[in-house]
């Protein structure tokens, strides 16, 4: 959601997936939400959201951001990490066909993958 990660995950997916175009499913806390995994609406409204690029626009992969100074997901770096982790795990199941990539974004707005 937030506007300062969008340009630099954008510039680095188009290199990671070689693509010229990056769809962008935006949630304050993306990372959280999808790692704790409730059946609840946020969750279910990015997937749908998700769904929509994997089905009518041939996404090439998927992509969880976590970032430095977030306000949706406060928590540290490490935090992140895990919840970007699980959240990645939770993408894989439901998008087998697909490479789920995590990634975090530093205070400089470098982006940089997670395993």
């Amino acid at each position: 959601m937030d506007g300062r990660v969008q340009l630099p995950v954008i510039q680095y997916l188009q290199k990671r997936f070689d693509v010229d175009f990056v769809d962008s499913v935006t949630e304050a806390g993306p990372n959280l939400i999808l790692s704790e995994a409730g059946d609840n609406s946020s969750v279910q409204s990015i997937l749908s959201r998700v769904n929509v690029s994997v089905e009518h626009h041939d996404s090439a992969g998927i992509a969880v951001v976590g970032h430095h100074g977030c306000t949706g997901n406060p928590a540290s770096r490490d935090e992140q990490v895990v919840h970007t982790q699980n959240a990645v795990r939770l993408l894989q199941q439901q998008y087998k066909n697909l490479e789920v990539t995590g990634l975090w974004v530093d205070s400089r707005w470098d982006v940089q993958e997670v395993d």
